[in-house]
């Protein structure tokens, strides 16, 4: 029993610290943020009868959205902050890379993890600007 709260204790301060992390970027004056959240998509009727399969699809997807979250900045140091939050998050996420782009100074890795049923769960994007270009990062994860 002792064993079992320990390793739930464990689990939730990684939640806790993404989170703060996170926070930080969304709080700052420096970074650029633009945040949504499942109560957005879950507040909006839509009427499936007589759309098509594509449509019905889209709106399945949309329904399953927890959040987006994009976070950009030009600051040296909070760019340095946000690849190290990225790194870590790849690595206690167990983020898988899908994609590497490097093109005029920018490299951008696009990270992804899927669910038992090869479903996305979680998509991760960063883009490391350097001179005067931002970096970017964007988080989506679906339920």
């Amino acid at each position: 029993m002792k064993n079992l709260f320990c390793t739930l204790v464990f689990l939730c301060s990684f939640n806790l610290f993404f989170g703060q992390s996170f926070k930080k970027f969304e709080n700052n004056k420096e970074v650029s943020s633009f945040v949504i959240n499942k109560d957005l998509f879950s507040d909006i009727e839509i009427n499936t009868s007589g759309k098509d399969q594509q449509e019905k699809k889209i709106i399945d997807f949309l329904k399953k959205i927890e959040f987006v979250k994009v976070f950009s900045t030009s600051n040296n140091a909070l760019r340095s902050d946000m690849k190290a939050v990225a790194k870590k998050y790849k690595k206690n996420k167990s983020l898988e890379q899908l994609m590497k782009y490097s093109a005029n100074g920018k490299e951008a890795s696009f990270l992804m993890k899927t669910n038992k049923r090869d479903e996305l769960e979680e998509l991760m994007i960063f883009v490391e600007g350097s001179g005067k270009n931002d970096s970017v990062l964007i988080l989506f994860s679906l339920s």
